[in-house]
């Protein structure tokens, strides 16, 4: 792919052209500045509604979106399904900050452009936007959106990780710098499902960071953020570009929702793109990350705005999160989707209050998903809700649960506090049900992974399946409720320091748990093989006796089956002395040699080297 062309746009020096002017010239006259931020769904008289400009069959979708009250003032405008050469002239004006100069990049995939603002807009004003191609409802085919008054948040500081954890972690001699926590496998049947448990570790006093252990509890990989302040969140194996990789957010930040960014790793474990929410936002959030078909990447952000509460026993100049989501592409970073929670959900729907002194978490969105069209079920957790959103018009298809659901709830379906909810191929929707926030309703209330059964013909929702841990555990914030390919279910409890696998009958057969404290926001099983890049890592002591032992590991190296031995009177001169099954993460071995230097090969199944690690000199 080659470079980007980059075209540059002046305002108009002069005024804009005849047909525009009278348009302007209306909006002023009718008292087009900032827009009240009411927290309404309707707009001024003098701006066409959202549905006009849809009905009008517009070929080209612009974000952000006609009539947007909360766009960000650092926003590029994104324009999909044309071209610059389809655009023409492209005009941009603020109500208060006037005409806008700027970059047009097209985006990677040739079905859209950006323009990239020189300088941000202001809070508050109204943005208009002109192209030769019809954009919006205006008479003169122009669209506008607002610009939201960004609140000041009181942020709470993240804690340096130290290293004495409540319980001891694994300590390694060939990879001392590594400490993941233990794991403790109490369940093991048979009918488990392929693959590696996959997790984002979070262990208080310990090291945190992403980790993948077999069945038995075994790390096979650990990486801890490269930021000793940051943690691992939604660590999971998905495909990028055709290939299976490892996707994580790397962030840090305020209890409940974080700011951060985005990783990918290939099968190696590098880095291969790393990537930040879009439109100037303070940090992507770690609920979600998800890379579509597409090869972009579906995530969304926590926007502190100014907005007014008094609708809900908040002051009228309160603070409120609303929540944005975006698809971005990854290698540019060009936004190719957005939508607001609040241009859609009013702060009614929201079981919450605003606190004093913080902001307004009304709905409190924790995850993403898309169907084979490409619309949008999101996971409104102080709502009580799941929601269904339009692709193409950005507007809410149902609600499911919560004060307005457009389903009839069937007995057992109801739920609460609700994390990860997820379209199935057979028209179900999965999702975990946290059930109460307080975790001394332990006893009395227990959380779910639940399955419903959705028929929107006649509105009504039907309990599929339900899965409880024998314990009734009560799982207050985070979770996830996965099927895997053999038709079991996998989850991760969150806040409770447990993940399980179950039949799709509801029988436990699997059960693994951290020690004290320990949590993974979500829990993940994955088919995965790594390579690593680095060689293996050894380390040679002399034993009791005269003998050495050596210790080897390879961070991530999944087709290791034994280890050889190789030494020599110099580290171009060795032979193999020993050869060991590999019994674990690492593997000691005892070995008598007289040989000086010394190293270890990783062997596979079949016998063949996969990797070798430098050559040390054998301790006197």
């Amino acid at each position: 792919m080659g470079p980007h062309r980059l075209a540059r746009v002046e305002p108009e020096s002069n005024g804009p052209a005849a047909g525009r002017t009278s348009r302007r010239a209306l909006l002023r006259a009718a008292g087009a500045g900032a827009l009240a931020m009411t927290g309404g769904s309707g707009l001024p008289a003098a701006i066409p509604s959202v549905a006009a400009h849809r009905q009008a069959g517009r070929g080209i979708t612009v974000f952000p979106r006609h009539g947007t009250f909360t766009a960000s003032p650092h926003t590029e405008i994104s324009f999909r399904g044309t071209t610059e050469e389809e655009l023409g002239t492209v005009s941009v004006e603020g109500s208060v900050s006037g005409g806008r100069s700027g970059l047009m990049m097209p985006h990677a995939d040739g079905n859209g452009v950006s323009f990239l603002p020189d300088s941000w807009f202001e809070p508050g004003e109204r943005v208009t936007v002109w192209a030769d191609e019809a954009l919006g409802p205006g008479d003169d085919g122009s669209l506008q959106f607002e610009v939201a008054r960004p609140a000041e948040l009181a942020l709470s500081p993240a804690e340096r990780v130290i290293d004495d954890p409540r319980e001891a972690p694994h300590q390694f001699r060939s990879r001392p710098d590594l400490r993941p926590p233990v794991i403790n496998v109490t369940e093991q049947a048979e009918g488990i499902a392929d693959g590696y448990i996959i997790l984002g570790a979070s262990v208080p006093g310990g090291q945190n960071g992403a980790l993948i252990v077999d069945n038995s509890g075994e790390p096979i990989w650990f990486s801890p953020p490269v930021n000793v302040l940051d943690r691992h969140y939604d660590v999971r194996v998905q495909g990028y570009r055709g290939e299976p990789v490892i996707t994580f957010a790397e962030a840090n930040g305020p209890t409940g929702y974080r700011l951060g960014h985005y990783v990918i790793c290939n099968r190696a474990y590098e880095r291969i793109a790393e990537f930040q929410i879009g439109n100037g936002l303070a940090g992507g959030d770690h609920h979600e990350f998800l890379v579509t078909a597409r090869d972009t990447a579906i995530v969304g952000a926590y926007h502190g705005i100014v907005w007014d509460l008094s609708s809900v026993g908040g002051p009228s100049s309160g603070k409120v999160m609303d929540y944005v989501i975006q698809e971005l592409e990854i290698d540019t970073g060009r936004v190719l989707f957005e939508w607001h929670c609040l241009d859609h959900i009013p702060l009614e729907e929201s079981y919450s209050s605003p606190r004093r002194g913080g902001a307004y978490d009304y709905m409190h969105i924790n995850s993403i998903d898309e169907d084979e069209n490409g619309d949008l079920i999101v996971s409104a957790r102080h709502g009580f809700a799941l929601y269904k959103i339009d692709r193409a018009s950005g507007e809410i298809v149902w609600r499911l649960n919560g004060k307005k659901s457009d389903f009839k709830m069937g007995e057992g379906t109801p739920f609460s506090y609700q994390h990860d909810a997820r379209f199935r191929p057979d028209g179900m929707v999965s999702l975990f049900d946290n059930a109460s926030t307080n975790q001394s309703e332990s006893g009395t209330k227990h959380s779910r992974g639940l399955v419903i059964v959705l028929d929107e013909a006649s509105m009504t929702a039907t309990l599929a399946a339900e899965y409880v841990h024998p314990t009734e555990i009560l799982s207050i914030s985070q979770a996830n409720t996965r099927f895997l390919p053999n038709g079991n279910v996998f989850i991760g409890w969150g806040s409770a320091p447990v993940f399980s696998e179950f039949t799709a009958a509801g029988a436990l057969i699997y059960n693994g748990r951290f020690t004290a404290g320990g949590t993974s926001y979500r829990a993940y099983r994955g088919v995965w093989a790594g390579q690593p890049s680095a060689p293996p890592d050894v380390v040679i002591e002399r034993a009791q006796g005269g003998g050495l032992t050596v210790y080897a590991s390879w961070n991530g190296a999944t087709e290791v089956t034994s280890w050889r031995v190789i030494a020599g009177t110099g580290p171009d001169n060795l032979q193999e002395v020993a050869t060991a099954e590999r019994t674990g993460f690492e593997s000691a071995m005892d070995v008598t040699t007289g040989a000086a230097w010394i190293a270890v090969e990783a062997l596979d199944a079949g016998g063949a080297a996969l990797g070798r690690s430098d050559t040390v000199k054998a301790p006197a």
